[in-house]
């Protein structure tokens, strides 16, 4: 898998990218949707375009609508719309992203393994962050 910190992608994924590229993961996991940093650029460029992310001035790779970057690159998927407590497990049809956070307050996105674990992080590595909630969505 791609790393967010390639330096081929965009810079605003280098720097802020954590939660697309974990988004990315998943549907690539779960679709076979195929990856390159090329493609990622588009499929960054194309969510722009759709209100599924703001990326201006004042934010930066903000994801406005997960569940629609997911829909929109073959994924269907149902957000469950509130930040899960890192104790919510995952049923069999659910996936989760994991919002870690660290002392300076921090965020930083992962894919966990349903359980609260971490399965792929976008960086490669990141020290110095705990589990502070999740983003659960129920595969459709």
């Amino acid at each position: 898998m791609i790393l967010q910190t390639d330096n081929r992608l965009r810079k605003e994924i280098n720097s802020h990218g954590c939660y697309f590229m974990s988004i990315l993961y998943l549907i690539n996991k779960h679709t076979g949707l195929q990856l390159s940093t090329e493609l990622i650029d588009k499929y960054f460029h194309s969510c722009i375009t759709l209100g599924y992310i703001t990326n201006n001035s004042t934010y930066t790779a903000f994801i406005e609508s997960a569940e629609g970057i997911f829909k929109h690159l073959g994924l269907n998927v149902r957000y469950t719309n509130t930040h899960e407590p890192p104790q919510r497990n995952c049923a069999k049809n659910e996936i989760e992203i994991l919002c870690l956070r660290n002392c300076n307050g921090s965020k930083h996105f992962v894919v966990g393994d349903g359980k609260g674990h971490i399965a792929f992080n976008p960086m490669g590595i990141s020290k110095g962050y705990k589990l502070h909630s999740k983003r659960i969505f129920k595969l459709l």
